[in-house]
């Protein structure tokens, strides 16, 4: 096993953790809640384990009041106290995902929704979608990077490989709003499924190819680092 330790943090499903420690490294998965999968897991506050000589952080802080989904419930003329009370929570998840990537590990990376973030604070490193990396679903991320190169993928066949996108996902439905007549192309994160709209949960869980990319490029990228290090 890898001397290199990373911590998953805000992950139950064990998608990233179990990933890695399949290719070898140790990982530690990190959340309020139980994880789903049996293996190396913290269940309570990534805080409490943050400072324990982590190697890489690869975190997924809570995007419920980030994600530009709900920002217009923000809006203290329409919403009120509602907006008010939203707002302050909005405030903490800012907090939270700052400490994160304020956190002292050398190899970083956050993962969020295009939102607050990346409109007002900090823009991100790279969007990516599954599909990028051979899924059939659209589900736009972005990446936060410290120390870490981007993740490489192609859409199209070039001199240097071939591509690893699977063709642009149609949307699984399409609605027109009756007042507008605006037409809403809805894909994975927002489609309904069996009469309801996709749990947050369903919504959260990282896509299996990203989570192996992140070990070959990522894992690949920290191995070099460690070699170069012990030649010196």
């Amino acid at each position: 096993m890898s001397e290199i330790k990373i911590l998953v943090a805000c992950e139950y499903s064990g998608v990233v953790r179990d990933s890695f420690n399949k290719a070898g490294f140790f990982a530690m998965s990190c959340d309020l809640l139980p994880t789903e999968s049996p293996g190396n897991h913290y269940q309570g506050s990534v805080f409490d384990i943050l400072n324990d000589g982590w190697d890489m952080l690869i975190g997924h802080p809570p995007c419920t009041y980030l994600s530009s989904a709900g920002l217009h419930f923000c809006n203290i003329e329409n919403h009120g106290k509602k907006a008010i009370e939203r707002i302050i929570k909005r405030n903490q998840a800012i907090e939270f995902f700052l400490k994160m990537y304020d956190a002292p590990i050398k190899h970083i990376c956050l993962e969020n929704p295009i939102g607050y973030i990346s409109a007002n604070i900090l823009k991100p490193t790279q969007i990516i979608h599954p599909y990028y990396f051979g899924e059939k679903e659209m589900k736009r991320t972005a990446l936060w990077l410290k120390n870490l190169p981007p993740l490489q993928f192609r859409l199209q066949d070039d001199l240097f490989g071939l591509k690893t996108a699977s063709d642009t996902p149609e949307p699984y439905q399409i609605t027109i709003r009756k007042k507008t007549g605006q037409v809403k192309k809805r894909y994975w994160t927002d489609c309904i499924s069996e009469g309801k709209l996709k749990s947050g949960h369903q919504k959260s869980k990282t896509f299996q190819s990203i989570a192996d990319n992140m070990v070959v490029q990522w894992g690949g990228y920290l191995l070099d680092a460690k070699n170069r290090t012990e030649a010196l």
